[in-house]
């Protein structure tokens, strides 16, 4: 079925239960990280992780678009209480229901006047139907949208490994990275790294095998280089591919 996008920002923590961040660059033999520098790698990080869409149950488009046909019924109600306050033909009961108002609102003090409380009530009611037709508008372009269905890019990832190119770039670090053919094990100083900064992420976002890692680290850094966010070229950043 088709989803409603997720719009808005959000900011997750760090997963620091197990080892701290700092930790993670000591152990990796890395600079140690400036107060600023730490500060801004947790609001990239941060930003990025609550990108995930794992725990967010998008809001099916079909229902949202029921919703504003439901509240369009609605102010049609509303809007023929201002019958009265219109020129031609009108039922019977509609009139008695609009006099009956007018005699209540000519009597509140900030309308004091027949004649304000029958212009007040055809702006509202104007406004009633004004707002009906812009929910029926609403559902109807979101009945014409495709919307975002199936399993997330992991596009949270690219900003993960962004970061992770950065460090190689400020410590002097060839960004290599592959499995090894005969152990299918992660090998290259970028999977070192990031099988490092994993243990950052919350256990559920961690990549369940070195295998997947490598994959997700070679299609974000291929997203970045394609975007011109990566920091240098394919070259400079080392050979991706196995390492043996």
């Amino acid at each position: 079925m088709a989803k409603l996008p997720r719009t808005g920002v959000a900011y997750r923590h760090l997963d620091e239960h197990e080892v701290t961040l700092a930790e993670i660059v000591a152990s990796l033999g890395l600079k140690p990280l400036s107060k600023k520098a730490e500060r801004e790698i947790r609001s990239r990080l941060g930003f990025a992780l609550a990108m995930w869409n794992e725990p967010y149950t998008a809001l099916q488009i079909k229902d949202v678009a029921g919703s504003l046909e439901g509240q369009a019924k609605r102010l049609d109600k509303i809007a023929s209480l201002g019958t009265i306050t219109r020129p031609g033909f009108a039922r019977e009961h509609d009139i008695a229901v609009g006099g009956q108002l007018i005699q209540i609102l000519a009597s509140d003090p900030a309308i004091a006047s027949v004649k304000a409380a029958h212009e007040y009530l055809r702006n509202f009611c104007d406004r009633a139907s004004l707002i009906a037709s812009s929910c029926r508008a609403a559902a109807a372009i979101l009945q014409s949208r495709r919307g975002r269905g199936g399993k997330s890019r992991y596009g949270w990832y690219d900003e993960f490994t962004a970061v992770l190119l950065d460090l190689c770039k400020q410590n002097k670090i060839e960004a290599t990275i592959g499995i090894d053919r005969i152990s299918g094990e992660a090998v290259g100083t970028l999977a070192n790294i990031a099988s490092a900064f994993e243990r950052l992420l919350p256990p559920k976002m961690r990549s369940p095998k070195p295998a997947t890692m490598v994959k997700r680290l070679e299609r974000s850094r291929g997203r970045l280089q394609t975007c011109g966010q990566a920091v240098r070229s394919s070259e400079d950043l080392g050979h991706v591919g196995l390492i043996r």
